[in-house]
């Protein structure tokens, strides 16, 4: 059986082809595919196929784990000369390995499902056949991320990503927020995109200086390389200052993909597209992009300590940082989009902290549970209209399908066992502690992390009490609600398996082996041990979240709405969160005043130096002309006169400068 699954891994290219195909269909015949949903179930149908090819992918290689399957094909060669030693090739293709195979796993099945629940819940909107391909095209872009065997190809998709967000984000583009959120998350990203392709330049060249070099992640992983070398990891461990800021430039890109501090503002305003949309880029793309950059540089190419401490403080500030605007935002989708930040931030504290394989862990159960509390709040909205958490309330009577999913993806991201958070959140944990013995800088950033624990179960569930505890509806204005059809109960169900399950799957040994790294070596922390240390630190971790779970029931519960006393302390603390640290006014303003100065002085280059100077000589020759046209009277006395005014002139520079060429010619 095992070898009939491997035999499928020459075929991963039609895993991203198939939705590129259904792209390609909706965008020539969407409007005519009416009774299709306008394209959208040629769209569920081929990522249903995707899926379940990438299942398949991926139970081949839980049952061959150090295979690697890389088909390639060279669109750009270039022999060994004196310059490039080695050659120098760049190849396109598809990468099946274990970590590969674990992503197909998440984009796919989140992908499949986002896309039926879009079925019920995007039906009255329009421009429904441009919703579906951009979709599928976004689907394709991750799937080819994912697969890609080379880091230039994975740039390119990475990019591509970042372009169908702009697209998604501003699908209700007559909307001047979407428009504007669609732009803001574009130019954000695009910032760190540069540094990140700034990066490669610069690990391209030490590489290529230092011998083993190139672009190319081959059959041992990823790699830098110009021909077939083994694994790279720490070959170059120095802590040279190219290579840290070679790690730093990574960083940058990963934390505007993932929407890490100090790149983080799109991510919220990024609510204003579908919420479909919101559950996919949170879930199983875009900001998933960044962490699994991060991860495959250290496993394959290795950061330096500088570049590791940076990612450490990065993710463990940011963890507790985007918690605490969560805690007072009153939109039911940007809670939830705070909260990606937040747990984003625990995957790159690991990967910081050597720990990557966990990291992924984490971003495997957090694709699930997220995916569930977005399509949950959907559903919310789909049957209320409002996105206002004061307005809602006593919603589990009328949802209680919705209530039940959502409270399930509120356990799993609290932390609280035996749901899917509580593994692999426990597991980061315990490794970032077991290595501050021998880090102690590392110590300030765990500490933000486990704040961030209590945090994380007081908001998401001040979001559950606030939009389904009580009697009634706070705005007796909101129509009378009711669960959606059953293409939005389906996803909401099956992800609440995933949500209660998919941390115990690493428990599974077969399962366990799309976390091994190159040549079948475990990965520190995964499968998760539990000593003395780590059950406290579990037992720690549980009560932190029950707490903020017992919190939220209290100010919060069985319909109360809490109000913080005008004029406190705790009334200004909350001004400064709710306008989020001041950081989108202040960026705005900088912005603002960068971009007017530059448009300033280019456009007096433009008017006074590139359109002056043309337009200078433009009226000189024009002025030129108009005395010589002057000359052309068509007078036979005028043009005498200028006949015996030449001859004159002539007669004077003969007499002026003659002597002088006599003299020349004669000394000559």
């Amino acid at each position: 059986m095992s070898g009939i699954l491997a035999s499928l891994f020459g075929w991963a290219f039609l895993v991203p082809l198939l939705p590129a195909l259904a792209f390609i269909v909706i965008g020539l015949f969407g409007d005519r595919l009416r009774r299709l949903e306008h394209g959208g179930w040629i769209a569920v149908g081929a990522a249903f196929v995707s899926m379940v090819l990438a299942v398949l992918i991926a139970l081949g290689e839980m049952a061959s784990p150090d295979t690697y399957t890389s088909l390639s094909y060279t669109w750009l060669s270039l022999p060994a000369n004196p310059t490039f030693p080695y050659g120098f090739s760049l190849v396109i293709g598809t990468l099946v390995d274990p970590l590969s195979s674990l992503m197909l796993i998440v984009v796919t099945v989140v992908g499949f499902l986002v896309l039926l629940y879009s079925i019920g819940y995007m039906h009255h909107e329009h421009g429904l056949s441009r919703y579906y391909a951009e979709l599928s095209l976004f689907l394709t872009a991750m799937i080819g991320l994912v697969l890609s065997n080379n880091l230039l190809e994975f740039f390119l998709f990475w990019e591509l990503v970042g372009v169908c967000s702009y697209f998604l984000i501003g699908f209700f583009y007559e909307k001047p927020s979407a428009a504007s959120a669609a732009k803001e998350a574009f130019l954000i990203t695009r910032i760190g995109d540069i540094l990140f392709l700034l990066g490669i330049f610069i690990f391209f060249y030490v590489y290529a200086s230092d011998g083993p070099a190139g672009l190319h992640w081959a059959s041992s992983g990823f790699l830098f390389a110009y021909g077939n070398l083994p694994f790279l990891a720490g070959s170059l461990g120095a802590n040279t200052p190219l290579l840290t800021i070679a790690g730093l430039c990574i960083l940058a890109g990963a934390a505007g993909k993932s929407a890490q501090f100090p790149l983080h503002v799109w991510l919220p305003d990024a609510m204003e597209g579908p919420t479909t949309v919101s559950a996919l880029i949170h879930a199983a793309t875009m900001v998933a992009a960044g962490v699994y950059l991060l991860a495959m540089t250290s496993i394959f190419l290795g950061f330096t300590p500088t570049d590791q401490f940076a990612i450490v403080a990065i993710g463990g500030f940011t963890t507790l940082f985007a918690a605490t605007m969560a805690v007072v935002n009153t939109d039911i989708k940007r809670v939830i989009a705070y909260s990606t930040i937040s747990q984003l931030g625990y995957m790159v504290l690991a990967v910081g902290a050597g720990f990557a394989m966990v990291g992924l862990y984490h971003l495997f159960t957090h694709a699930f549970f997220k995916a569930l509390l977005f399509l949950a709040a959907g559903s919310v909205i789909h049957a209320i209209g409002t996105q206002d958490l004061f307005k809602m309330g006593g919603l589990k009577r009328h949802l209680r399908v919705t209530g039940a999913a959502f409270a399930i993806g509120g356990l799993a991201l609290a932390g609280i066992p035996p749901f899917a958070g509580f593994w692999s959140k426990d597991d980061i944990l315990s490794s970032v502690y077991s290595v501050t013995g021998s880090h102690p800088e590392y110590w300030p950033f765990l500490l933000m992390a486990m704040a961030a624990v209590f945090l994380t179960g007081y908001y998401i569930f001040r979001v559950w009490f606030l939009t389904f505890s009580g009697d009634r509806i706070r705005d007796p204005t909101l129509p009378t609600p009711h669960e959606g059809p059953w293409v939005m109960q389906v996803p909401l169900i099956v992800l609440s398996g995933f949500a209660v399950g998919a941390g115990l799957l690493i428990f599974i040994p077969g399962f366990a082996n799309l976390f091994l790294l190159p040549g079948g070596v475990t990965a520190l922390g995964i499968p998760p041990t539990y000593g003395t240390t780590d059950i406290l630190l579990s037992v720690l971790g549980v009560g932190l979240g029950g707490a903020g779970i017992l919190t939220a029931w209290l100010l919060w519960g069985n319909g109360r709405v809490f109000q913080l006393p005008e004029g406190s302390v705790w009334s200004s603390a909350r001004k400064v969160l709710v306008n989020r640290y001041y950081f989108k006014v202040a960026y705005d303003a900088v912005g603002a005043k960068a971009v007017y100065s530059v448009a300033r002085a280019a456009d007096f280059v433009d008017q006074f130096v590139m359109d002056g100077t043309v337009r200078g000589i433009e009226q000189l020759f024009s002025r030129i002309s108009e005395r010589m046209r002057r000359i052309q009277s068509g007078v036979v006395s005028d043009y005498a006169a200028y006949v015996v005014g030449g001859l004159l002139a002539v007669f004077v520079l003969l007499l002026l400068v003659g002597p002088y060429l006599v003299n020349r010619v004669g000394g000559g």
